[in-house]
């Protein structure tokens, strides 16, 4: 249950970045997948919209058939094309290793993902997952 997972992080993330509201539009969708694995990958992608958001921004998580959509209203990013590569950052924040993970993971588990981001106007990131 990825509506599971997902309000589980949030409880926490709420905690962590007051200053970001969570807008949930989603249903639920059950998904056949390693739960640590998948886990993994929305913890990385919902830190990241908290991490790289303007004060006051909004993280919006909606659920189109079998796709999960995480979009927020931060920074953006430069060039999406090397945002998977190991050690690459934008800024001096992180180790530049999380989302060359969420690659790999997406990559085993047969998740496509997809990244769109405009700078300082926000990031928008869909996971579609194997029927």
């Amino acid at each position: 249950s990825l509506k599971e997972l997902i309000d589980n992080k949030i409880e926490l993330l709420e905690k962590l970045y007051p200053r970001v509201s969570f807008e949930k539009l989603q249903d639920d969708l059950t998904i056949k997948s390693n739960k640590n694995a998948v886990d993994r990958i929305i913890d990385n992608l919902l830190t990241n919209a908290c991490k790289y958001n303007k004060k006051n921004g909004k993280v919006i998580i909606s659920i189109e058939e079998n796709s999960l959509i995480i979009e927020d209203t931060g920074v953006g990013i430069k060039d999406t094309n090397k945002v998977f590569q190991r050690y690459y950052k934008e800024n001096e924040n992180g180790l530049g290793i999380g989302m060359s993970i969420v690659r790999k993971l997406c990559d085993i588990l047969e998740i496509q993902i997809d990244i769109r981001s405009e700078v300082q106007v926000g990031t928008k990131v869909s996971l579609t997952f194997p029927k």
